[in-house]
Parts: structure tokens; sequence; C-alpha cells
């Protein structure tokens, strides 16, 4: 369970000092910079960055002689030695702040991600410990961060371990390191650690705000809609703003201020909700034709954190023809539901809850609690993001279903006004008439199916034939489905791994899609094939065709565009008109 930190809304819109390029790090395969011979926290270890007091000083490492690595990064990409390391690597560099900026008030290191335990350690003394790869977090360093220089220092490991979220096994990569920005955050004694606002389902715009510090009144202003008012706790305002919509988004500068806190937001009204197997936005019921993605940039393979990467990505998605986007299979970088807000991007935000989670322990179900605190206290501003997924192919048992419906029930408390989902994992038959019946489809407000008809099984001249329902008579979006084709690689229909063969499957889906959408008689209401782009994945060894990335991608890893990218941006086409 995470120690010492806390969360902080609207960080990109504080004071800052980014901390942000060269640390120098120490890589600790056995974590004796932590762990001593005995077993016992090493009281000389790393974190204390000493330096010898005198010539007989025995002290075994230098983090000023020791290499670097670029934060934002993960190492793997950074380090060819580094590439497939699991395991603990230490960061630091001197921080030096003036007497200004200590007088501001309150000072807050604030770490985007880092993957996947991290402890923080400011002049030798540990502040915080931090569970969880791909979520924000904010430590406290008032009264601690003097004006002058100090060193600070970051502990992370990713290694996989069995009682972790996620656990063993994924089918992407474990990119370890400080994977997003790091930076001081400067905020008076009484400050707004949350400030919010959404609408629900029924039109109300609703909010609010948690004050850290004190108790004062809160001033919101929306300038656009004529609202000057004092607001506290949570809210709800008597207005009716223009709202966004997919493809035409609407944002609201909104202004919070509370004593000398001030945090400018833009925000975006709409109502999203499902009626019978619909999914309805704004009261208008909405295909979803999108794209899965995976938080990894444009070119490189390295792990996606800048506006820039954000903007390609969501770019290409535009592209292809897309209104809706899955984030998959972890918290995505906040750049990412920004931009997609900007864009007018429906956007589903998911927990890395995935393969071979320790279901019956509760310590887990804690961690799992606070990584969709993290994410869901972040982004319940954002338009663009209607969905919180909880889990991804999850194979059903009494203690994985009772697991995601406390997690399912965690989110509706933190947030009534989005869907509720997970990704659930089809296996092999042979039917073409599928029922879903997994129980986990009770505690969820719509059906998320990931099938790869004519890839992993069945057969592609059968799948147009396929029919899909549910027995809870709730929408069902295809979260996954497509195959795989190495870039360049042609032949014909039947040959794998053929961009003709990704082509081919896609056709056979899309006409599934077709006879079983939501007005034609289905309770098909969208689609997020599997994916925008190849991904790293170790677990893809295919030498020539894999070579260590997942092939499904409509887009190469360098951004060469497959056949089957064609064939849905047409399909797109013709569901957009």
């Amino acid at each position: 369970m995470n120690t010492g930190t806390i969360n902080i809304s609207n960080v990109l819109q504080r004071s800052r000092i980014s901390l942000n390029g060269a640390w120098n790090i120490i890589v600790d395969p056995y974590e004796m910079g932590y762990i001593g011979i005995l077993g016992d926290r090493n009281d000389r270890g790393f974190f204390r960055d000493h330096r010898p007091r005198h010539p007989g000083d025995r002290v075994e490492y230098d983090f000023d002689s020791s290499p670097t690595l670029t934060v934002p990064g993960d190492w793997n990409t950074q380090d060819e030695r580094l590439h497939f390391y699991e395991g603990t690597v230490w960061y630091r560099r001197t921080v030096e702040v003036s007497a200004v900026q200590v007088a501001t008030g309150r000072i807050f290191l604030h770490i985007g991600a880092a993957n996947h335990t991290s402890r923080v350690f400011l002049n030798g003394e540990e502040l915080s410990t931090h569970a969880g790869g791909f979520s924000p977090y904010a430590v406290e360093l008032t009264g601690r961060l003097t004006a002058g220089a100090h060193s600070l220092v970051i502990q992370v490991d990713n290694r996989r371990e069995p009682h972790r979220i996620p656990a063993m096994r994924s089918d992407w990569w474990n990119f370890g390191g400080l994977t997003r920005a790091v930076d001081l955050v400067f905020v008076p004694d009484v400050f707004m650690q949350h400030a919010w606002l959404t609408m629900a389902p029924d039109g109300r715009v609703i909010g609010g705000v948690t004050l850290r510090g004190g108790d004062s009144d809160v001033r919101l202003r929306i300038p656009s809609l004529n609202v000057d008012t004092t607001v506290s706790h949570t809210f709800e305002l008597d207005i009716a703003p223009e709202r966004w919509n997919p493809g035409a988004p609407v944002l609201h500068e909104v202004h919070w201020s509370c004593e000398r806190d001030h945090v400018t937001d833009d925000v975006g009204f709409r109502t999203v909700e499902t009626d019978g197997t619909d999914i309805v936005v704004n009261g208008t019921r909405t295909f979803l034709h999108g794209i899965s993605i995976h938080s990894e940039t444009p070119s490189g393979g390295r792990r996606a954190n800048t506006v820039e990467h954000a903007s390609t990505l969501l770019g290409w998605a535009q592209e292809l023809g897309a209104n809706f986007v899955r984030l998959a299979h972890y918290q995505h970088d906040e750049h990412m539901v920004r931009e997609a807000d900007r864009r007018g991007i429906l956007a589903w935000c998911e927990l890395p809850v995935y393969w071979g989670i320790a279901f019956d322990q509760p310590n887990v179900l804690g961690n799992a609690q606070e990584q969709l605190e993290e994410l869901i206290v972040r982004d319940r501003s954002r338009a663009a993001v209607i969905f919180w997924s909880v889990a991804n192919e999850t194979l059903p048992s009494p203690e994985r279903t009772a697991f995601l419906t406390k997690l399912a029930d965690t989110a509706r408390e933190l947030d009534p006004t989005r869907l509720i989902s997970a990704a659930m994992l089809t296996l092999p038959t042979q039917e073409l008439d599928h029922l879903i019946d997994d129980p986990l489809g009770a505690a969820v407000d719509v059906i998320a199916i990931n099938q790869y008809l004519g890839w992993y099984y069945g057969d592609r001249e059968t799948i147009p034939e396929a029919t899909w329902r549910s027995i809870f008579g709730k929408p069902i979006v295809f979260t996954e489905m497509g195959g795989g084709a190495k870039a360049g690689y042609h032949g014909d229909e039947g040959e794998i791994w053929t961009e003709e063969y990704q082509a081919a499957l896609y056709r056979a889906q899309i006409e599934m899609v077709k006879a079983n959408r939501t007005g034609n008689g289905g309770e098909v209401a969208g689609l997020s094939p599997w994916i925008l782009k190849d991904f790293r994945a170790p677990v893809r060894v295919l030498p020539g065709i894999q070579d260590g990335y997942n092939r499904k991608g409509l887009i190469s890893e360098e951004g060469e565009r497959k056949l089957a990218f064609g064939v849905l941006q047409s399909y797109y086409e013709e569901v957009a008109n």
C-alpha cells in the first residue's frame, strides 16, 4: 500500500519547476542500495548519497561518477544493457530552490509515473513508497526543502511479482524508470487539492473541491457561461452549457480561486448513458467507431509521455476516422486525455488489472483501488472520458468477479457520471452464435468483448455469419479484434502475416459488425480493434516477422500504414456518413 503520497489534480496548470533532464543512476539488481546483507534496511545505502568524509572512509558508490538517464523516459531504450532489465535503478539529481520559492507556501514533488514501485528520499531521509507504475502521485517536501541545494533520490523497481498490479504476465513491454514528467509543484499554504466539474447523465453540471491546509471559500468563474459563484465540497450549478460533442468539442475556460491559490482549466460538458443496448451521448445514440492504443511513441518503441506524442497518436486515430479510442491496458499520460478533449475524441481509460492477478489477496484489491482513485481524480473533468475500465481479459471465477465488482463500485462512488466496463475474454469456440453470460456482466454498464475470430480461432470465411448477444440486455463493444501483419510483407489473402491476410480479416470482421449493430437488430454498439500501431512485446519472438513486436497494428512501429488501415478507414467513412 502507498505511504507518504497524495493525489493532486490540475498539476499541469500550477506553478512548477521541471526536474526533467539528466539524472545520475545506479543499477542495483540485488537491491543492496536499500537492503543489507542481514535483510534489514541498509542505513549506508545508496539513498544516503554519501561522499567520503576523509581519505579512509569507505563509500562503495558514487552518483556523481555514475552514468545518466533522461527523465522522463524508460531505461530499456536508453541503454542497450538495460533492454530486458527488471529490478532496481536508483535515480539521483541535485535540487536547488531559492528563499523566494520556499516562501511561496508548500512544495510537492510530483511524479507522473514510476514503473513499478518507487521510494522517494530527500537528503537521505525516506519520505514515501508508491506502488503502481502508470499513475501520478505527489510527495510533500514542505519544511524539508529549504533554500539551497538538496539530494533527491528515487528508487524505481519494475520487477514483475505475483501480488502486483499488473502481475507476472502481460503482452506489452515492461518499461522501467521514471517514465513521465517529474516536477516541483508550488502551492499556497491553503490550496485546492482537487477541483473538478463534469455533467451527470441527467444534464446537471456537478463538481467538487477538496481543500488542503485549511478551510476557505472557493470562487468559481466560467466567463462563457456567466458563472461567478462561491462553492464548497460537492455542488451543482444551475446552467445549461453548450455541449462538448464527439467531433465538435466545446471547451469552457474555468477559473478556480481560493485565497492565494488559482487554477485555470478547460472543461467540456456532455452526458453519457446507456439505453438498452445503445450508448447515448448528449441524448443521441452513438456508435463507437474507434481504435485501441498503447502508450508508445509514434516511432522508436519508447514509452510515450509528451504532448507531441499524444498529438501524433490521436491525429492518426482521427485520420482513421475514429470517434473513440481505447487507452489500453493501463493509465495513459494526462496529455492523452487532454488532447482527446481538445480533438473531440471519446476515450476509454483502463486499469492494468490483467492476466494472473491475485484476486484473493486484500492488499492487491487495496492497491487496485488506490490506482483507480489516482486515475479518476486526475481525469474526471475530461469530457472525452466516457468509460472507466476495471480490467482486461480476466478469467471468470468467484474471487475475480467479487474483486472486479468491488472495483466497479469504487469507480461509481468516485464518479457516478461515466460508464463502467471491463474487457472480457472470449475463449475458442466452433459456434457461430455467441451468448455472453460472464457473471461480470452484471457489474458493468457495457459488455466489452475481446474476440479474435479468424486469427486465434474460427474460420475467416464464417466470420460474417457470427452473431453476438448477452444475457444482460446491455450494449456490446468489441474492445479487441483483428490479426497480425508485418508492414511491407505481401502475398495472397491466405498467407499469414501478410498485409493482404490482415486486410481480408478486417473485411470479414466489418461484415460481422454490420450485421450485429444496434439499429440492425443486434446488440453491438461499437468497436475498437486491436490496435493502432505495432508495439513492443517480449512474448512475440517470431524472427523476421515479430522480432519483439506485436504486429496487430494498422500502422507499423515506424509509422507505415498497412492495407488494413485503409479497409477500416473506408468503413468508418461509411459509418460517419
